[in-house]
């Protein structure tokens, strides 16, 4: 079959992540794979794609804000017109509205995901509304945990299916066997509460001033993070380095995993960590957290935005050499939920389920022709 995949871009998101390992898996079963992006790296792809598939980057063009959606929403019809696809599959919400506004009219059906949690995030709410108007018309709808999937309107939970992102211990990295260097990884912004995370680094250091945090990534937020650094003196035991050079580089030599945000969707360093044997804190935000970490198993869960719970628990697990070592040999839960091949082949069922759907469809419609 064709297949069209649409996302923002091609960065170091976990929805590039995902389309990513779509497009090699499909691939790999013969399928001619086409991505598009609405943003496109200087650098190419962050992450990679076998030499067969074919990207559609957007142009660089200097454009008013107001224009973005239209020349997006413009780009998505152009591809979707040239490629002609058997299906698409679109990821996260404004990218869903586009893509679905944009296939209107050419017979093609259309699969969304939802990648994060679109109750919360920022933004126009109109994007929620329009998207849950347009979903009526979707084919299909995934979801990455089922308490998602249940706050979905009620009229769409019976089409949406649950399937969380795959992963796999990453070859080559050594995590540490220490107590003290925290990593924190994420875009730079407000979802991912890292400025929550320094409130409680005053606190911890005056408990064990060994400790050092290294912020991964990069995003709106960087200068007030800084200044927020400079503000607390903790320049000499926080670093933002930017983003990782690759793909699971942050966990070289950490000890931690801190994940500090106030809303997910389903979080790929956290699933990184836990199939590799880091052991994670985090909030225990809607979604995801709670559905990779077994508390005291494989990490500690925090009641969300509790910072002074945060503090606590970097505290005491530092202290702990006896629990670190305990969730460092615990990963196998995950590593099995999570095994590429197998989630890969819940998203190979829903798209033969989605061809058996259209196909029958097209013969209910051509046997009513007859009949008329």
């Amino acid at each position: 079959m064709k297949l069209l995949l649409v996302q923002a871009g091609f960065g170091a998101g976990g929805a590039e992540k995902i389309a990513a390992m779509i497009a090699a898996h499909r691939i790999s079963a013969g399928d001619e794979v086409h991505v598009a992006g609405m943003a496109t790296e200087d650098s190419g792809s962050y992450f990679a794609y076998p030499e067969c598939a074919h990207l559609h980057m957007i142009q660089p063009l200097k454009i008013s804000r107001r224009l973005t959606q239209a020349r997006r929403y413009l780009h998505i019809r152009k591809v979707i017109r040239a490629v002609r696809p058997d299906l698409i599959i679109s990821f996260l919400t404004k990218v869903n509205v586009l893509t679905m506004l944009a296939a209107r009219g050419t017979g093609v059906p259309v699969v969304i995901s939802e990648r994060n949690n679109p109750l919360v995030q920022s933004g126009n709410p109109m994007w929620l509304k329009a998207v849950n108007r347009l979903a009526r018309g979707a084919s299909g709808i995934v979801m990455q945990t089922e308490r998602a999937r249940l706050d979905l309107p009620a009229d769409l939970i019976p089409k949406a299916s649950v399937i969380p992102n795959p992963c796999a211990p990453l070859g080559g990295i050594h995590i540490g066997s220490g107590q003290t260097r925290l990593v924190a990884v994420g875009r730079l912004d407000r979802q991912k509460g890292f400025d929550m995370l320094l409130r409680a680094m005053p606190e911890v250091l005056r408990d064990n001033p060994d400790i050092r945090l290294t912020i991964f990534g990069e995003g709106p937020e960087r200068d007030a993070l800084e200044q927020q650094i400079s503000a607390a003196n903790l320049s000499d035991v926080v670093s933002l380095p930017g983003a990782s050079p690759k793909p699971g580089d942050w966990m070289q030599d950490a000890d931690i995993l801190v994940f500090p945000s106030r809303f997910e969707g389903f979080p790929n360093v956290v699933a990184e960590a836990t199939v590799t044997g880091l052991p994670v804190i985090s909030f225990d935000c809607a979604y995801g957290p709670r559905e990779l970490i077994r508390d005291r198993e494989n990490g500690l869960l925090v009641p969300a935005e509790d910072v002074a719970g945060l503090t606590k628990a970097i505290f005491s697990l530092s202290k702990d050499d006896a629990l670190l070592h305990k969730m460092r040999q615990n990963a196998r839960h995950n590593r099995e939920w999570l095994e590429p091949q197998h989630v890969l082949s819940d998203w190979d069922s829903l798209i033969a389920n989605v061809q058996i759907g259209v196909a029958a469809k097209a013969g209910t419609a051509k046997g009513l022709t007859e009949l008329l």
